[in-house]
């Protein structure tokens, strides 16, 4: 998308859509045929544990996940610290979504590649074009479908609910059956995602891995052998992830 001032922009696609950056050369960045102003892209290699944040509400900036796996996440004020959302390759996060003093950063959770387009200059000319605002809705829109049925699952079911339910997430971004799924989070990243405390976590994936439902292979690797049979035993239904968030987007490493 070339921007001029006084021309209309062109050649939006959409934040799910998925092919070839002419910037980056990525094939997972989900602006897809989007060609924003060379001047608006930076690039920023995040270890774990590191994190960008955005205070302005009025910005239009904008996080797209490359390399690794990265989380939205808050912290109150006696220092407690909440995952609000596991980001993974291809994900776009909007910093427009954090309102003014807000305390929401995106956190590597484990070495990451972040692809920074902040086409704040442009803010203007962007809020009277059609297509960037359909674009940005719909991201919006998937942004706060993932939140709702996360503050469900937090809400409704019991601690080894979430658990499994995580568990049966993280395995739904591998397409094949029975494929080695590595964890990109640590026992407290889990917790601090699932509204619990790491030793909680820790006791039930040890009752899980008794009941069979889930394999593991080492403390960061497991398989589900038959991910009907989890599915059956939760009462929501597990989400299904876009194109650019399966298999190969799904890695990383516990200290």
């Amino acid at each position: 998308m070339n921007y001029d001032s006084g021309r209309k922009l062109h050649s939006w696609t959409g934040a799910n859509s998925i092919s070839l950056c002419s910037e980056c050369g990525s094939s997972e960045c989900a602006f897809g045929k989007m060609e924003p102003p060379r001047s608006s892209i930076h690039r920023h290699h995040l270890e774990r544990g590191q994190s960008l944040e955005c205070h302005d509400s009025g910005c239009l900036r904008f996080w797209i996940v490359e390399l690794g796996n990265a989380a939205i996440s808050t912290f109150f004020r006696d220092g407690r610290r909440q995952i609000l959302s596991v980001e993974y390759v291809g994900a776009v996060v909007c910093g427009s979504m954090a309102m003014e003093e807000s305390e929401q950063r995106l956190e590597a959770l484990t070495d990451c590649d972040i692809c920074e387009v902040d086409l704040t200059p442009w803010a203007h000319e962007l809020r009277r074009d059609p297509d960037f605002m359909t674009a940005t809705f719909q991201l919006m829109h998937d942004r706060l479908e993932k939140s709702t049925t996360h503050l469900a699952m937090l809400g409704r079911l019991d601690s080894q609910e979430r658990v499994l339910f995580f568990l049966a997430e993280m395995a739904a971004r591998h397409s094949d059956k029975g494929s080695i799924v590595t964890l990109p989070m640590s026992r407290e990243d889990i917790a601090d995602y699932l509204g619990l405390n790491s030793d909680s976590v820790s006791r039930i994936l040890s009752r899980i891995r008794k009941s069979g439902l889930v394999r593991f292979l080492s403390p960061t690797e497991f398989t589900v052998p038959d991910i009907a049979a989890v599915e059956r035993r939760l009462p929501v239904a597990v989400p299904k992830p876009h194109a650019a968030q399966t298999s190969h987007g799904v890695g990383g490493h516990m200290p």
